[in-house]
């Protein structure tokens, strides 16, 4: 892993400057890890309206198949959607692609 991925990694979240520091790459690598470290089959996925959130999400998606992992793919949808899932979807967990309150050049997990 690259010296700046391990600066994207907050204590509740990773986010960073998609392109650069959250690239595509990055995505699937996150993607094929996450089922094996969360030791889960099932995740939910959904995205906000960030410009760079369709790349990222379609590679983070393509890393958890890839590894095995079944994906409740929400597509583009709001954080509370995810949460919903968690608690109401036979899913283990969730991930939002959304950057929150940055800039329209970040991106997160």
């Amino acid at each position: 892993m690259s010296e700046w991925a391990l600066e994207t990694f907050k204590a509740y979240d990773i986010r960073g400057i998609a392109g650069s520091q959250l690239s595509v790459s990055f995505a699937n690598r996150l993607g094929r890890a996450l089922p094996t470290f969360l030791d889960c089959g099932a995740l939910a996925v959904g995205r906000d309206i960030r410009e760079s959130g369709p790349e990222l999400h379609e590679a983070f998606v393509n890393g958890l198949m890839s590894a095995g992992c079944d994906v409740l793919d929400l597509g583009f949808c709001t954080s509370g959607a995810v949460y919903s899932a968690t608690a109401n979807v036979e899913v283990v967990g969730g991930v939002m692609i959304t950057a929150s309150h940055n800039p329209p050049e970040y991106n997160g997990f």
